[in-house]
């Protein structure tokens, strides 16, 4: 079997989507756009706007696989329909456990960048598995 990378059009279609999808997981975090920024890795918030408009250039691998992995820690946080407003308190409130040691999830990947988000993902995935 031979792997070719996905076709213009596909690669956009998959930007796209993940972009949807991580607006829409920032409008139920409450995040500004400012944090939205750092979360993506996106220059500025005038940037960020060409984005949400469908008007700035795909993202980057690197800003795919944040998006990812915002998308696995909202989907992890909110499995259990009954636990809908547990992603809001859940990113904003302080924890103290590790690797938190006192911040909130949300600041946590905010000042760690992508080794953060994949250490919050990883560490949800690990708290959903039955024991």
């Amino acid at each position: 079997m031979v792997l070719q990378p996905a076709s213009r059009r596909a690669a956009r279609h998959t930007s796209t989507n993940a972009l949807k999808r991580f607006f829409a997981i920032a409008d139920a975090w409450e995040l500004s756009p400012l944090q939205q920024c750092r979360l993506l890795k996106i220059p500025s918030p005038q940037v960020l706007e060409r984005y949400r408009l469908g008007q700035a250039p795909r993202l980057s691998a690197t800003q795919q696989e944040r998006a990812a992995l915002v998308a696995n820690i909202q989907y992890s946080l909110t499995a259990d329909a009954s636990l809908k407003d547990r992603a809001w308190a859940w990113v904003h409130a302080p924890r103290e456990a590790p690797p938190f040691e006192g911040d909130s999830p949300l600041y946590f990947m905010l000042e760690n960048g992508l080794p953060a988000l994949r250490e919050v993902a990883r560490l949800l995935v690990r708290e959903s598995e039955p024991r």
